[in-house]
């Protein structure tokens, strides 16, 4: 008997396909979808202003930082906060970034929404000692649609919190990555360390607690319902969709991209 996994945020996702008939190019676009997503972007930005004020440290304002909120069921089981290892693995991170603050609107291709934002933890390796997430759509896409190369493995799965990109090979990461729940070494050269959570550690032991099926996926939805940057770039606050240039549908910077060549910039 196949065991079958919950809804992890199904409902607010499966607009897809959808995404490529939206037009986002006036401010009078009032679409339900997109001001779901404009309203997701406005609260990204009062996150970070509000991160801004509060933390004024000069170590807390040169780090690069990000965080997760995690429902477990319907209820918010914690936030993550992240620190991101930017100096030394600088690629890896920015496609992280682009993921967890959906910077990078919707992929062209396969019309996936490159956003952390409703995805589920889809895994928990207890032998591996890591959680998954990431998943876009069940696709390991990453924010550009290419896959990652592999910027070294000069940090190893050493300890608890550590975030690793999951792949397949050599340079083939995409979205999905995890959380060590302790020492990996065995995902060491292998799968690259670009981060560490520094903030509510114990909705690690809430997640590395769920029930599970077979194959380790949680019988109780546990979803990114919130997820952004708290230090870099000012968020714009302004939801990035698909629009259409020349008659062609582009998602996100490929769009603008395409409309400032149009241009002549």
């Amino acid at each position: 008997m196949t065991s079958r996994r919950p809804d992890s945020g199904k409902q607010l996702r499966k607009e897809k396909v959808e995404h490529s008939n939206v037009r986002a190019d006036t401010e009078d676009d009032v679409s339900p979808l997109n001001k779901r997503y404009q309203d997701v972007e406005e609260r990204r930005l009062k996150e970070w202003e509000n991160y801004q004020r509060s933390h004024r440290s000069t170590e807390e304002q040169q780090s690069s930082r990000a965080f997760l909120d995690i429902s477990i069921g319907d209820v918010l089981a914690g936030r993550l906060v992240l620190e991101l290892f930017e100096d030394t693995v600088p690629n890896t991170v920015l496609n992280f970034r682009s993921l967890i603050t959906g910077s990078c609107g919707v992929d062209p291709v396969t019309g996936v929404r490159l956003d952390y934002l409703y995805t589920p933890v889809h895994r928990v390796d207890r032998a591996r000692k890591l959680i998954l997430l990431g998943e876009l759509e069940s696709l390991n896409v990453s924010s550009t649609g290419t896959p990652i190369q592999d910027e070294g493995y000069g940090k190893c799965h050493s300890e608890r919190g550590l975030l690793t990109m999951v792949s397949d090979g050599p340079h083939t990461s995409g979205s999905v990555f995890g959380i060590t729940l302790g020492p990996s070494r065995s995902l060491d050269f292998k799968q690259v360390v670009f981060g560490k959570a520094v903030d509510d550690l114990t909705l690690l032991e809430k997640l590395e607690s769920l029930p599970l099926d077979a194959v380790g996926h949680p019988l109780v939805a546990a979803v990114v319902t919130f997820c952004g940057a708290l230090t870099g770039p000012k968020p714009s606050g302004r939801f990035v969709c698909t629009r259409e240039v020349n008659g062609n549908t582009a998602g996100g910077g490929a769009a603008a991209a395409a409309e400032e060549e149009e241009e002549g910039w």
